[in-house]
């Protein structure tokens, strides 16, 4: 049997020994045709994964892990359990790996079965998750606002401006706009319609939009 031991450190890299399988080193290419989609290049790698390939196993991760343990953060600000249900979702993705079934996105699955695991892991744990996420899910503006030209009183109003925000709305709008995922996917990992989606973030951007415009009038 396959024995992966899945380190999280300080910096969240991947460590993988004690490999005994025939396949687990095989090599995959993905095609770098700029004619090809991101879906088809995830289609790939998936299909590689899905084979045994190690390799395909450490990109996904590497590809991901950083978005996941971010996304798992807004749930929770204690990081031991955001990163150890990280561990538990690789383990049981590799040891189930023959049994999926495929993506068209493979960070829209990883966010959908992140979330669900990790939810569930705290409803166990509190009763007042629900409060505790409605309060709790906060939006900071990182990389791809920094690379922005703006100043620091934009950055703090746009901040305050998007906490201010119904959960759910801060939720696709996080997913969307820091994630880049499309409405499609963040309507399987929240749990709702397509449409809903997009409802969701006409409504927050409208909002978004009023809040900077009184900042602009202060």
């Amino acid at each position: 049997m396959l024995t992966y031991l899945l380190s999280l450190p300080m910096n969240r890299k991947l460590k993988i020994a004690d490999l005994d399988s025939g396949n687990a080193g095989r090599q995959i290419f993905i095609s770098k045709n700029n004619a090809k989609t991101h879906q088809q290049n995830d289609q790939e790698l998936w299909n590689a994964f899905k084979e045994g390939s190690l390799t395909a196993f450490r990109l996904i991760y590497e590809q991901n892990i950083d978005s996941l343990f971010n996304y798992g953060h807004k749930f929770t600000s204690y990081q031991p359990v955001a990163s150890d249900c990280i561990q538990d979702l690789f383990l049981d993705l590799w040891n189930r790996r023959s049994k999926l079934g495929k993506v068209k996105n493979i960070k829209g699955y990883l966010f959908t079965c992140y979330r669900r695991r990790l939810l569930d892991l705290l409803k166990k744990q509190k009763k007042n998750l629900h409060v505790e996420y409605l309060n709790g899910f906060e939006i900071l503006l990182t990389e791809p606002i920094n690379s922005w030209d703006l100043g620091e009183d934009i950055k703090t109003s746009i901040t305050a401006a998007l906490n201010a925000l119904p959960y759910q709305q801060k939720e696709a709008i996080y997913l969307r706009f820091f994630n880049d995922l499309p409405c499609s996917e963040i309507g399987e990992i929240m749990g709702i319609m397509t449409q809903s989606v997009y409802n969701l973030i006409s409504s927050g951007l409208k909002t978004l939009r009023l809040s900077l415009l009184n900042f602009e009038k202060v």
